[in-house]
């Protein structure tokens, strides 16, 4: 069990969201914890429209529409060469462009391996080319070099995500090490890149174009560096002259401030972009002008510091805008995201997700799934001690669950359910159609449930009985 200091990414940023701790928030702000302070909004709006089903009716129910000759069931949830199984997931992703695989709770081991399985399945069988996950563009891009035959080891590429422990899991260090065999022998063009669609500070970013800048344009690196300074550093230097209260007063300016110094940087790209593609070539200098891109998204969202929801749709927005950049970018490939349903779902009930834009932009050609759990164990942040800590955690099966419980009641213990096969069912729809309460845990155990439509969030949903905490 891992003790968090005062620095920690995500425990920190509870605090200090609280306290309007611009220095902070800047720096360590997850989804998470913007959602633990407006789900009790989405809850208690749910509950006024909420199921009034038990477990025992739900199942009934379920029972009686055929529920069990819809679903595909899954044999196993680990990577391996039989693919009988899953092969029925051509059905629903042979002909989209973006699949999104989201968990519904961080730090779950089946999550994780049973998307290695299909992320497998879904490279060699149905060409999908391009993973994103969740995290920082610039820090992703070390996982992209390593799978694609550079130094290094898979524990090394991921733990450059240093704001993020979710990614930090044997789990996933096997699904870089399979990414990187199998783009072994390949053709330069059937290689599988990754990439991070989200953008939550500006020092990893800054830093990537201060050393394009140094190579290929020495001669304006110093006004570079005054001019970005703030950035380079996350804002530490800054943040430092003024207490939180004299913040609070001058964002509006400071926002506009940081502006102006980010178009000079931005200005001298575009007036020499002849010369610097003549340089670096054009595709490193597209890929600079997106990481200059990823240094503005963190400090625009510090205008909404004090409306954690215009902050989260800001980020949200930004994300989709990251995965269609990555898309054109990568000459429209077939693409793979990776992250929580928070942002791969497709709901603007209360939230504008990332994947309701996608969805909006791309139609049919987005498609969601949900990943979903009755109980188990789960790696996450959460107090002991009065201290917080990294470790695993016990979440059981509660009866406000009835989907999930009723699932479990049928044992039907591990499946993947295509919405579109209930489409025709009229009974079944209306019962997905219905509010209920599911898992939903991000970095923390706060405000761990949440009552969602899946039928109308989600394309897909995959159900696991029991699961277990990821493995640090």
């Amino acid at each position: 069990m891992e003790i968090l200091n005062s620095h920690s990414t995500k425990t920190s940023g509870i605090g200090l969201i609280q306290n309007k701790c611009v220095r902070y928030i800047m720096k360590h702000c997850n989804i998470y914890l913007f959602l633990a302070t407006f789900l009790i909004v989405s809850t208690s709006f749910a509950q006024t429209n909420g199921s009034k089903l038990s477990v025992n009716k739900l199942f009934k129910e379920l029972n009686n529409q055929g529920f069990e000759r819809l679903i595909i069931p899954i044999n196993s949830v680990y990577p391996s060469s039989n693919t009988s199984d899953i092969a029925s997931l051509s059905a629903s992703f042979s002909d989209k462009s973006i699949v999104a695989l989201g968990e519904s709770t961080h730090g779950t081991s089946e999550f994780v391996t049973l998307r290695h399985r299909m992320i497998q399945y879904m490279v060699e069988h149905l060409n999908f080319r391009v993973i994103a996950i969740e995290a920082n563009f610039t820090a992703a891009d070390s996982i992209n070099e390593y799978i694609l035959g550079g130094q290094g080891s898979a524990k090394s590429a991921v733990k450059s995500i240093k704001q993020s422990w979710v990614y930090d899991n044997q789990e996933f260090f096997q699904l870089v090490e399979w990414l990187r065999e199998f783009n072994n022998g390949q053709s330069a063009a059937n290689k599988v890149t990754f990439y991070g669609f989200d953008a939550q500070n500006c020092e990893p970013s800054a830093k990537r174009v201060q050393t394009y800048v140094s190579q290929y344009a020495p001669s304006f690196l110093s006004i570079f560096d005054s001019t970005s300074k703030h950035f380079l550093n996350d804002f530490d230097e800054y943040f430092a002259k003024y207490s939180e209260e004299e913040l609070l007063k001058m964002l509006p300016t400071a926002v506009a401030d940081f502006h102006n110094q980010w178009k000079i940087v931005s200005d001298y790209f575009q007036t020499n972009k002849a010369e610097l593609i003549s340089k670096s070539g054009e595709r490193k200098y597209e890929l600079t002008l997106r990481h200059w891109e990823m240094v503005k998204q963190p400090f625009v969202r510090l205008q909404h510091i004090e409306d954690e929801l215009k902050s989260f749709n800001h980020r949200d927005s930004c994300m989709a805008d990251n995965v269609d950049w990555i898309s054109k970018f990568e000459n429209n490939k077939k693409m793979i995201l990776w992250g929580h349903v928070g942002h791969t779902g497709s709901d603007n009930l209360i939230t504008t997700q990332m994947g309701y834009h996608l969805k909006q932009r791309h139609q049919a050609n987005y498609y969601t799934v949900g990943f979903f759990t009755n109980g188990g164990t789960v790696r996450v942040i959460h107090v002991a001690n009065r201290a917080p800590v990294l470790g695993e955690v016990k979440i059981k099966p509660l009866k406000k669950h009835v989907i999930t419980q009723a699932f479990s009641k049928g044992n039907w213990s591990q499946f993947f359910l295509p919405m579109s096969a209930i489409n025709a069912n009229t009974g079944l729809k209306a019962l997905f159609e219905q509010p209920m309460k599911v898992y939903y845990i991000g970095s923390t155990m706060e405000k761990s449930t949440i009552e969602q439509k899946l039928g109308m969030e989600y394309d897909a949903i995959v159900f696991i009985d029991k699961t277990t905490a990821a493995k640090p």
